[in-house]
């Protein structure tokens, strides 16, 4: 029943990457523009996610479909001509291949009902394969329940919190459930690898250390220090790549451009990416202990996919079981010419990682923000409110002042969420102070009205 739908589905794939590789171009504002056909493989390896159980009919495969072509091609754009560009692109060839009008497959996402499916509206056109954690097996489904797949999250996440030395408090609003969900999405593939594109505080690296826990993989962190140098590099890289190669858990390496204080740890992340080991970390005493290892691990296996037992097989078979189970994650900076010059210079970031470029937090992530940090001082529900939209438009209007900012000077001034987190931070000290200031006026007046020096009325001590 799936075989021409394959055949449809490849040939939609091709001509959306075909358009996008010759209209979207880098540019020095879009060095990452660049694409490949590794591009087009990643969308049919995540089709290829589903299972036969969990597709009910032809429409359900199209419509993941379009939610694949999304991920690889329309994550990584940063202007909004372009994503409209591409959401028109995907319509034509749904149409064209797919035999589908893409704003009826999607109509359920339509909220306003225009018979057209917005931006935003696809914004609600998620995928994982975690949203039942009481299921033994894990499907790579639609998400229907966004309200339930955040409870599952926050399970999730009280987990994480209850095993680690270095707990988190997220706040799982629709934007951070989004990016979950890819960055998941990422690492179950194989040879899954990401790359994480944002400002400070977007969440980039809370969200990569629980999508590690979600998946059951292990996380390692490099932990920099004044003295790291070189030698530590290579000493981390060998355990990372001996948890991968020589264990049965897979490894996700999350590693941060502010890591970076020399570029040959770049060059040693693009040669993991692209072939999955690095030329002479291993000494060959070491070598020769990783090959004994292995060789048990190779007798353990079908007799049929046994190696013949050289010293060269078994490093292959080690490299081979690293790239099989090692997921890099980077979280990088758009900021300044040092992301576009890496990527120059080391083009395997781009060409074997899934890009997710972090959008400016929507106004739902905002608000939902803004209630959790504000929910531990008592406030009347309507002043509440109103601090909520006031820090909104704080944050809001002075981003668009630093469009009008750099479109008349050319400087940039970066509105980041963390600056949106410190507003609410400096509120919250402001107002302590100034209730701690009231209360010890109190005290004070109380004090003197019981010495007879004055008379105060009792309602103005309470």
């Amino acid at each position: 029943m799936f075989d021409p739908c394959i055949t449809e589905i490849v040939n939609g794939t091709l001509e959306v990457y075909r358009s996008a590789a010759t209209h979207l171009r880098p540019t020095p504002s879009r060095s990452h523009y660049i694409f490949n056909l590794k591009d087009f493989f990643r969308v049919i390896q995540g089709v290829l996610l589903s299972v036969p159980e969990t597709m009910e009919d032809l429409r359900s495969m199209k419509k993941m479909w379009i939610h694949e072509v999304l991920r690889v091609f329309y994550d990584r754009l940063v202007d909004s001509g372009d994503r409209t560009w591409l959401l028109d692109k995907v319509a034509t060839a749904c149409s064209k291949h797919l035999n589908e009008n893409m704003h009826e497959l999607l109509a359920e996402l339509d909220e306003n009902a225009d018979g057209e499916v917005s931006e935003n509206d696809l914004r609600n056109l998620v995928y994982c394969d975690f949203a039942d954690p009481k299921s033994e097996s894990r499907h790579y489904v639609q998400v229907e329940d966004l309200e339930g797949l955040r409870s599952t999250v926050e399970g999730y996440l009280n987990e994480f919190n209850n095993m680690s030395k270095k707990p988190m408090s997220l706040v799982m609003f629709k934007f951070a459930l989004e990016h979950l969900a890819r960055i998941c999405r990422v690492l179950r593939q194989p040879r899954g690898h990401a790359m994480l594109v944002g400002v400070g505080g977007s969440g980039r690296h809370s969200l990569a250390r629980l999508a590690a826990h979600i998946t059951d993989y292990e996380l390692y962190e490099v932990e920099m220090s004044r003295s790291y140098g070189i030698n530590e590099w290579r000493e981390d890289l060998k355990t990372i790549l001996k948890k991968a190669g020589g264990g049965e858990q897979h490894v996700v390496f999350l590693f941060s451009d502010t890591q970076i204080k020399n570029e040959i740890f770049l060059e040693a992340i693009s040669s993991i990416l692209s072939i999955g080991e690095i030329p002479g970390l291993f000494p060959s005493d070491e070598k020769h202990t990783i090959c004994d290892k292995m060789r048990n691990i190779d007798r353990q296996r079908d007799k049929s996919k046994q190696t013949d037992g050289s010293t060269a097989a078994l490093w292959a078979l080690f490299v081979e079981r690293v790239r099989e189970q090692l997921h890099v994650v980077l979280a990088m900076s758009p900021c300044g010419e040092a992301f576009r010059n890496r990527l120059r210079k080391f083009p395997a970031l781009l060409s074997c990682c899934t890009i997710d470029w972090f959008q400016p937090w929507p106004e739902d992530a905002l608000e939902a923000v803004a209630l959790r940090l504000l929910q531990g001082i008592e406030l009347p529900a309507e002043t509440l409110k109103g601090c909520v939209s006031l820090c909104q438009y704080f944050h809001t209007s002075t981003q668009d002042l630093s469009e009008r900012f750099l479109k008349h000077l050319r400087r940039y001034n970066y509105v980041t969420p963390t600056s949106y987190l410190q507003l609410l931070a400096t509120y919250m000290v402001i107002l302590e102070r100034r209730r701690g200031s009231v209360i010890l006026t109190k005290i004070f007046l109380f004090y003197i009205c019981l010495e007879g020096h004055i008379t105060v009325p009792k309602q103005s001590i309470e």
